[in-house]
């Protein structure tokens, strides 16, 4: 499992890689990712669980979705999370994920904050299945 930031992609923008040798594990560190773009992972508690569960059409859809859901959750709910637990399947209809993610409430004074992302984006955005393993790349507007 690994994930890193992209330099030089986009100039007002974060961009990431990530990799994982699993769908469960490649959507967990997306989150990470994501989570860790906002905030110093280090300096959040455990302290709050949520449960997500989401369904799409098409595996990019769902990893799209289930990453703009947590930008939702950080502006409606002020929820940033420490750790994600995905559980990715494919249906009839498409794909459904069920997460558990791990984290608590914005705290300005406790919480070393870094860039507020607005959204997930397209540009440049894919899944990939290798011989080994499954690699993304999503670039977030900030």
């Amino acid at each position: 499992m690994a994930r890193k930031f992209l330099e030089d992609v986009a100039i007002s923008d974060v961009a990431f890689s990530a990799s994982a040798p699993s769908l469960n594990k490649l959507f967990s560190e997306c989150c990470l990712a994501l989570e860790e773009t906002m905030a110093d992972l280090k300096t959040l508690r455990s302290a709050k669980a949520k449960s997500i569960t989401i369904e799409a059409p098409l595996l990019e859809k769902l990893l799209y979705s289930f990453l703009s859901e947590l930008v939702f959750l950080k502006d409606s709910e002020r929820l940033l999370f420490k750790s994600a637990k995905a559980a990715v399947s494919e249906t009839k209809n498409g794909w459904k994920l069920k997460a558990k993610l791990r984290g608590e409430k914005i705290n300005r004074r406790k919480h070393v904050l870094r860039n507020d992302v607005k959204a997930v984006t397209m540009h440049l955005f894919k899944i990939a299945k290798t011989k080994k393993s499954w690699k993304a790349t999503v670039v977030l507007d900030i």
